[in-house]
C-alpha cells in the first residue's frame, strides 16, 4: 500500500514545491486537484502546463496516482454544458498526467453548490434527490466514461455525503448501469463514517470496485460534525486499513483535507501535510500494513 495526498489540500501552493513538499515528508504519490481556483486548474492549463507538471513529479520520484475533478453534474441543460466541457478538459489534463498510463479522475454527482474557496465554504448538505435524478446521472456518468476513455484516462465514482450519490447503493447502482471497465469507485471513508454507516460493510460493498482511496478526519458533536486534519479527530485509521488490507487492497491511501478546515484560521498547508503523514504512518504500522517500496524519511 501506499501513502499519497491530495493537492486538493494545498490550493495556495503551485505545484512544484507542494510535490517537493510532500516528497521530502515522505509521501508516495499524489493525487492532483485540477478543479476551478487550484494552480492545477484543468480549464486554465495548457498541455505543456499539464506536461511541466508531470515532469516535477517524476523528477523527485513522486507518483501520481489520480486527479480530482469537480463540476456540478446535476443540472438543466445550459449548466452541464459548461460542466461537462470542463470536465472534457479535465479528462484531457489527466491524460498527460498519466502520460500513457489511464489515471482515475474522481468526481462526485452533485447539484450546484457556492464557491468553495474563500470565504464560508458552504454547509455539507445531503442532497436526497437520488430517486428523481437517477436517471439523469447514470445517462450523464455513461457519457463521461466515454469522453474518458477517449481521451486515455478512466472515471472513479465518488459517493458524498453532500451529493445526491451519497450511499453504497447509488454508487453500484450507476456502475451496474454503464456496466464499463473504466468506471470505479473512490472510496472516500469520510462520507460513510460522518453518517455512523457500519465501515466494515461499506467497504465490503464497494472496495471490489474501488480504484482511488481517500481519508481525513472528523469529530462528531451535537450540531453535527467537523471534518479535520489526520490525527485531530476521532477516525479510528488503523481499523480501517486493516478492513482495506484484509480486503486485498494494494493501491494508494491519499489524504484529502475537506475546504471547512481549510478555511480556519490557524490552516497551515505544509503543517497540515506532515500532521497527516505521521497519523497515517503510525497507523499503518500498528494495522500491519506494508508499504510498497522504499519509504522515504524526511
Amino acid at each position: 500500500m501506499k501513502l499519497g495526498y491530495n493537492t486538493w489540500s494545498m490550493p495556495n501552493t503551485p505545484f512544484g514545491d507542494a510535490v517537493r513538499s510532500l516528497s521530502d515528508i515522505g509521501y508516495d504519490s499524489v493525487e492532483v486537484t485540477v478543479c476551478e481556483g487550484w494552480p492545477t486548474d484543468a480549464a486554465t492549463a495548457s498541455d505543456a502546463d499539464a506536461a511541466g507538471w508531470r515532469a516535477s513529479a517524476a523528477e523527485i520520484g513522486l507518483e501520481i496516482s489520480s486527479v480530482t475533478a469537480n463540476a456540478p453534474l446535476v443540472t438543466d441543460e445550459d449548466t452541464w454544458v459548461e460542466s461537462r466541457r470542463r470536465l472534457i478538459r479535465s479528462f484531457e489534463v489527466a491524460a498527460i498526467l498519466g502520460g500513457g498510463k489511464p489515471l482515475p479522475v474522481s468526481l462526485g454527482a452533485h447539484k450546484p453548490k457556492a464557491p468553495l474557496l474563500g470565504g464560508n465554504p458552504p454547509p455539507i448538505v445531503a442532497q436526497d434527490s437520488w430517486d428523481t435524478d437517477r436517471a439523469l446521472i447514470i445517462d450523464r456518468f455513461g457519457d463521461l466514461v466515454e469522453q474518458a476513455v477517449a481521451a486515455g484516462c478512466t472515471v472513479a465514482l465518488e459517493p458524498h455525503a453532500g451529493a445526491v450519490v451519497s450511499r453504497p447503493e447509488h454508487a453500484l447502482a450507476v456502475l451496474e448501469a454503464i456496466a464499463s471497465p473504466a468506471l470505479g469507485i473512490n472510496l472516500d471513508i469520510s462520507h460513510f463514517a460522518v453518517r455512523d454507516f457500519d465501515l466494515a460493510e461499506v467497504v465490503s460493498s464497494l472496495l471490489p470496485h474501488t480504484v482511488v482511496v481517500e481519508v481525513k478526519d472528523h469529530r462528531r458533536g451535537a450540531a453535527g460534525f467537523d471534518f479535520l486534519i489526520p490525527g485531530e479527530g476521532e477516525f479510528d485509521y488503523p481499523a480501517f486499513l486493516g478492513l482495506l488490507e484484509r480486503g486485498g487492497y494494494r493501491g494508494t491511501v491519499s489524504v484529502e483535507i475537506s475546504v471547512r478546515r481549510q478555511a480556519k484560521p490557524d490552516f497551515d498547508e505544509r503543517a497540515a501535510a506532515e500532521l497527516a503523514y505521521r497519523t497515517l504512518r503510525e497507523a499503518m504500522m500498528v494495522a500491519g500494513v506494508v508499504r510498497s517500496g522504499q519509504e522515504r524519511r524526511a
